[in-house]
C-alpha cells in the first residue's frame, strides 16, 4: 500500500510525495525501515515529539495530528486524532480477514494461554497472533494492524483495567471465539470491586453471534448467559492426578495423559482453556496434545533456572492474588528447601491489607521453609507469619535481600511481584552473582 492510499483510507490530509510502507510503529524506538510512524498522544509522551527519531530509524512516513518539521522528504498524513486512526485501519484489517479470530481475556494466564492457543494452532494452519502481551487500547489495534495479510487464525489477547476495556477492543476484532481464563482480584483501583472485574472480563461476550463459542472457568459460568458455551474446570473437562517436577507438569484429561515442560499449576488451566478453543473450531485436542512438549514459558512466567544447586522460578512479570495463589501452591508440590520471595501486589485499591495478609495465611497454611516478603504491603502477610511462627524475613532494601539469597546452598527460590517491585532485578542479582 502507498501513504497516499492509506491517506484516503483514513480521510487524512497528505502531504509531501506518496511512497510504499510496510507496517506501523507506535515506538520510535523500535520502529523499522520502512514503516509509518502514528505519533501517539500518552499519558506521559507525545509521540510527536519523536517523530524525527523515528524517522531516522527507517520510518517512511507519519501520521500525525499537526504538521511537523522534519528532515528529508516524509510524507505526512494529518488527521484529528492519531489513535482513532490506528484503529480505523486496523478495523479495515478486520473486516478483510477470513480466518478464524480468537480473543483471550482474563485476570491471570492471558498471555501464556494465547500462546498455548497459537502453537497449537500452528500445527494445523497460519496463525498471526499479539506480539509479547500489547492487549492494550493502543496494543491491540497496533498488532492488528501489523498482521500479514491472509492466514487461518488470529489469536488476539486483552487486557482491561476498567469496564469498558474489553467492550471497545471486543468491537474492533470481532472474535469468532471468546475465551477467559481466570477470573479474580485484579486492578481494583479502577474496576472498583470484584463483581465489576467479572462484568469487565464478560466483556469478552459482547455482541456476541449466535454461532460463536464462549469459553470460561466453570466456577464463573454461571455469570455469563451465552448460548453456545464451554467451561474447564468443572466435571466434565478438569485435570485429574496432577503431578509437578523439574521437568514440568503432568496429569489427565478425560483418560489422556498430558505434559508440558513448565511445573507450574496455572498452566495447567491454561492448557484447558487452550484445549476448549480447539472443540470450538472443531479440532481434536487430543491430536495435538504432543505439541505441548514444545511450548517454552514466557520471560517472567514461570520460568525455572539453575545456578548450581539453587532452582530459580522467575515468576515476576506481575502479581495479583490469583497468580499468587497459583504460584504458591505450585511451589508447595516441590521437593526441598521452598523459599517464597514475595513482592507487593500493587493496584488492588482500599483492601490491599487484607489480601496480602491472606497470602501471609496462605504460607501458613503451605509449609513453606521460608517466606521473605519485600514491600510496604507485604508486611503485612510478614505479620501474619510471624505471629503464626514460621520462619520469615522481611526486607526494605532489595540490594540486602539479594545479598541474603546468594548466601542460601541449596533451595527453590520462587520469585513474585507486580511489574513495580521489579522482582526482575533480584532475579538477575542471583543469578549473576
Amino acid at each position: 500500500m502507498t501513504t497516499l492510499e492509506l491517506a484516503n483510507l483514513l480521510g487524512a490530509k497528505h502531504i509531501g510525495q506518496s511512497k510504499f510502507f510496510k507496517g506501523f510503529s507506535i515506538d520510535s524506538r523500535e520502529t523499522k525501515k520502512g514503516q509509518v510512524f502514528v505519533a501517539l498522544k500518552g499519558k506521559v509522551h507525545d509521540g510527536h515529539d519523536f517523530a524525527q527519531e523515528a524517522v531516522g530509524r527507517g520510518a517512511v512516513a507519519i501520521i500525525c495530528e499537526r504538521p511537523l518539521k522534519l528532515s528529508g522528504d516524509i510524507p505526512q498524513l494529518l488527521v484529528e486524532d492519531t489513535h482513532q486512526a490506528l484503529r480505523r485501519f486496523a478495523s479495515f484489517c478486520r473486516e478483510r480477514f477470513k480466518g478464524k479470530v480468537i480473543a483471550v481475556a482474563g485476570s491471570a494466564g492471558k498471555t501464556t494461554t494465547k500462546e498455548l492457543i497459537a502453537l497449537l494452532l500452528s500445527k494445523v494452519g497460519n496463525v498471526q497472533k499479539t506480539p509479547r502481551n500489547l492487549n492494550s487500547q493502543v496494543g491491540v489495534p497496533i498488532s492488528i494492524a501489523n498482521f500479514e495479510e491472509g492466514g487461518d487464525y488470529w489469536v488476539v489477547e486483552m487486557g482491561a483495567s476498567q469496564k469498558g476495556d474489553v467492550k471497545n477492543l471486543v468491537e474492533l476484532v470481532k472474535p469468532n471465539v471468546r475465551a477467559i481464563t481466570a477470573i479474580g482480584e485484579e486492578h481494583l483501583e479502577t474496576f472498583g470491586c470484584l463483581d465489576d472485574v467479572v462484568l469487565g472480563n464478560g466483556e469478552i461476550f459482547h455482541q456476541i453471534a449466535e454461532e460463536d463459542w464462549g469459553i470460561c472457568p466453570n466456577y464463573v459460568s454461571h455469570c455469563y448467559q451465552i448460548s453456545r458455551k464451554l467451561t474447564f474446570g468443572g466435571e466434565d473437562f478438569n485435570a485429574e492426578d496432577v503431578s509437578l517436577s523439574l521437568e514440568g507438569v503432568r496429569f489427565r484429561l478425560k483418560g489422556c495423559l498430558i505434559s508440558a515442560p513448565i511445573p507450574s499449576l496455572a498452566l495447567v488451566e491454561n492448557i484447558l482453556c487452550a484445549f476448549r478453543v480447539l472443540e470450538a473450531l472443531g479440532l481434536d485436542w487430543r491430536e495435538l496434545k504432543e505439541c505441548l512438549r514444545d511450548f517454552h514459558p514466557v520471560e517472567g512466567r514461570f520460568r525455572v533456572l539453575k545456578k548450581g544447586e539453587l532452582i530459580i522460578i522467575d515468576d515476576t512479570y506481575n502479581a495479583n492474588p490469583p497468580s499468587v495463589r497459583m504460584a504458591l501452591k505450585s511451589l508447595s508440590l516441590f521437593d526441598g528447601y521452598r523459599v517464597a520471595v514475595l513482592g507487593d501486589m500493587l493496584e488492588l485499591g482500599e483492601n490491599s491489607e487484607l489480601y496480602h495478609r491472606e497470602v501471609g495465611r496462605m504460607c501458613i497454611d503451605l509449609g513453606l521453609e521460608l517466606c521473605i516478603f519485600y514491600g510496604s504491603y507485604m508486611k503485612y502477610a510478614y505479620e501474619e507469619c510471624l505471629n503464626a511462627g514460621i520462619r520469615c524475613l522481611f526486607f526494605e532494601d532489595p540490594e540486602q535481600l539479594t545479598i541474603f539469597l546468594m548466601g542460601l546452598k541449596k533451595a527453590v527460590i520462587l520469585f513474585k511481584g507486580s511489574r513495580g517491585m521489579r522482582m526482575e532485578k533480584m532475579v538477575e542479582g542471583v543469578l549473576n552473582g
